[in-house]
């Protein structure tokens, strides 16, 4: 599964290492709206804000639901700010981010998908980071799932249990 997140709650996993670049919205659902958690999720939105993108717009909790979102089709950060919000996003609290922490058994399972991936013909497939992300190049991200559907097939035995974390090196 390739992630690209339009709630908050998936901006602060993007911002903990979670991001595809794909510019496909995921089903993901977002945190109850608490005041401890919202004040944290305006935060890391100015953040996001003084670090490079002035229009992110502000968290919209619904009044029905208590969800925390945001408007429809709003941009990812960059890779830049991610870094630069990390802390804050950290400390959002566990069900505000869409995957738990990367562990060292977790990265050896997707360096052998990785493994797999260039054996079965995606010679320029990269190792994940320690983050668990795939920094694709923009030749990867352009073949999509449908392009890599052979390679994917013939290694879904190391395929990660909560799908693929791909990232866009380039922050765009």
């Amino acid at each position: 599964m390739i992630r690209r997140t339009t709630a908050l709650l998936a901006v602060a996993a993007a911002l903990a290492g979670c991001s595809s670049g794909q510019g496909t919205p995921a089903a993901t659902s977002a945190p109850t709206a608490t005041p401890g958690r919202l004040a944290v999720y305006r935060e890391l939105t100015q953040c996001i804000r003084t670090h490079g993108m002035p229009g992110f717009p502000d968290v919209v909790p619904d009044p029905r639901t208590g969800k925390i979102t945001l408007p429809p089709g709003t941009r990812e950060p960059t890779a830049a700010v991610m870094r630069a919000c990390r802390s804050i996003a950290d400390r959002l609290p566990p069900e505000g981010r869409s995957r738990p922490p990367v562990t060292a058994a977790d990265v050896a399972k997707l360096r052998r998908f990785a493994a797999c991936m260039r054996s079965n013909g995606l010679r320029d497939w990269p190792d994940p980071d320690a983050d668990g992300d795939f920094p694709l190049s923009r030749r990867l991200l352009g073949l999509g799932k449908k392009g890599m559907k052979r390679q994917l097939e013939a290694c879904k035995e190391h395929f990660p249990a909560n799908g693929l974390s791909i990232k866009n090196p380039e922050g765009s």
